[in-house]
């Protein structure tokens, strides 16, 4: 048997030795350079993703940091109104009462208590006579700002004189808000989106 044997010229080695290296230049680059650089493109789009998601969580930070500061200051004053738990009457018509201490007469009738959701309109229409327009805007006044959350939806303003005597009858239809978060539900208490009374 014949075995083909020949040595390689120093030509042939070093185009061998190019070739190899070739070779594993182009495995170096399709099997590491191009995935190392696909994953830095990545990394640097996951870099810009999160500096935007940086500036939005920043931007978030700021604004809660300025509603705690408004709500500190709200809760500084505690005469800001709010809205009391379900069931509220009694503190109400005490409140009311109070502010109606300058009138000369007065009725209160509550027409209905409504439901939506866990907040409760507790609806009523008053009427007062005072002495004067200035008494009567100071009781509208203190109703809108009492510390139970109350919304007057209707005022309207009659005066009268007898004699020398001047009156002012006012006659309006407000609102009281309550909330069943902190309340106890009882029977009184309407559905879920339903009007009683």
């Amino acid at each position: 048997m014949n075995k083909l044997r020949r040595s390689l010229s120093i030509a042939e080695r070093v185009l061998l030795a190019i070739l190899g290296l070739l070779v594993i230049g182009v495995a170096y680059y399709y099997l590491v350079y191009l995935a190392v650089a696909e994953d830095m493109a990545a990394a640097r789009a996951r870099k810009e993703d999160l500096g935007v998601q940086l500036l939005t969580v920043q931007s978030h930070a700021t604004q809660l940091r300025k509603m705690k500061k408004e709500l500190d200051a709200l809760d500084d004053n505690k005469d800001h109104p709010r809205m009391e738990s379900y069931n509220n009457s009694r503190e109400e018509i005490k409140l009311l009462n109070n502010i109606l201490r300058p009138s000369k007469e007065y009725t209160i009738n509550f027409s209905s208590v409504s439901r939506a959701g866990d907040q409760i309109r507790r609806s009523f229409s008053l009427n007062f006579t005072t002495d004067s327009y200035d008494v009567a805007e100071r009781i509208v006044i203190a109703l809108t700002e009492s510390r139970c959350r109350c919304l007057v939806d209707d005022v309207s303003c009659t005066p009268s004189v007898n004699g020398e005597v001047e009156t002012v009858s006012i006659a309006l239809v407000a609102t009281f808000y309550e909330t069943l978060v902190g309340g106890t539900p009882d029977a009184g208490l309407p559905a879920d989106g339903e009007t009683v009374g």
